[in-house]
């Protein structure tokens, strides 16, 4: 999923499920900034030590695999059921590494993200959650499995969803994955989000309420479903061309929410440390400010290395075969 959904509908999940309009703001950012932090920073301080960052996100697919095994699988493409019925494929192949939505294994992540009460750490499960869905029948890891030969431009190697490009990850975008079974095919992506906010939707409220009613729930998510996707379905008069049909939609979506904030993928960081001008261009040096430890950035960046953490543990059995 790219912004759209990371974001904007994810902060209009939590508003509607009764977070306050900070507490989904924050939520939001961490989990479109999963997808923005993309680079390891090493941090320094005057009497203190070294800070080391963890990257939730690569641009270059192609990176050695032992840099990325564990960043696709663990923030992008979690592992789920490889014999789900949503998973059947034409030529019959399963993989142990195969994203399936709301698996035991994503559910469990989100589940317990959601009981720390850290919003850092809900954001970045969020965001790992939704992809089950937008992700669904991809590995994060090379394999001749993620292959879609009948798209034009393929990609090679096979990464994640490489060869689909952009389309499983798009709001109101139709496309075909024809290594499915045939009647698994056709791909309606608002189908497959609507889908995962529902999810989202109902754990968030469950968290804030635990002792809500199966009824309120669904009508809670009842009400909001309707506006939700007619939002999600908006287009303008000039079609793609520049974004016009994304900014239609993202507009409609203040109407849900209008206390949206507007996102800024560099706010965290700018304000956590600065690059030391004085250093030449090919040595970047980096200094914490004095209110570092208490910054977004940093709290952000220890809710990833705890989600790595518990995800990890999750997926051990996995990777020990």
């Amino acid at each position: 999923m790219d912004i759209e959904f990371h974001y904007y509908i994810t902060c209009i999940l939590a508003r509607k499920s009764g977070l306050s309009g900070d507490k989904a703001a924050l939520i939001a950012h961490s989990s479109q900034y999963t997808d923005d932090n993309t680079q390891q920073y090493c941090i320094n301080f005057r009497k203190e030590n070294q800070y080391l960052s963890i990257a939730s996100q690569t641009m270059d697919i192609t990176k050695p695999n032992e840099k990325r095994k564990f960043i696709y699988p663990v923030f992008h493409f979690f592992p789920g059921d490889p014999h789900s019925a949503i998973a059947a494929r034409r030529d019959g192949l399963t993989n142990q590494f195969n994203t399936t939505p709301d698996s035991r294994n994503v559910r469990q992540m989100f589940e317990d993200a959601l009981g720390s009460k850290n919003l850092y750490r809900i954001g970045i499960a969020t965001h790992v959650y939704a992809d089950s869905w937008a992700h669904q029948n991809f590995c994060g890891s090379m394999d001749d499995f993620n292959a879609i030969e009948s798209l034009e431009g393929a990609l090679i190697p096979n990464i994640g969803h490489a060869d689909a490009g952009h389309n499983p990850d798009k709001v109101c975008h139709q496309w075909e994955d024809d290594r499915l079974v045939p009647e698994n095919c056709a791909i309606n992506n608002n189908q497959r989000f609507l889908e995962a906010a529902k999810n989202i939707y109902i754990a968030f409220r469950k968290t804030g309420d635990p002792s809500v009613g199966e009824h309120d729930l669904s009508a809670g998510w009842d009400e909001l479903k309707g506006p939700l996707s007619d939002a999600m379905s908006k287009t303008a008069l000039m079609g793609d061309v520049f974004d016009a049909n994304q900014k239609a939609r993202i507009k409609a979506y203040r109407q849900i929410c209008p206390d949206i904030p507007e996102y800024d993928k560099d706010a965290w960081r700018d304000a956590a440390f600065d690059k030391d001008p004085k250093e030449l261009d090919y040595f970047d040096r980096y200094w914490g400010r004095s209110d570092f430890w208490s910054s977004h950035w940093y709290l952000f960046q220890e809710a990833a290395k705890k989600h790595h953490e518990v995800s990890m543990e999750i997926l051990a059995p996995l990777y020990s075969t």
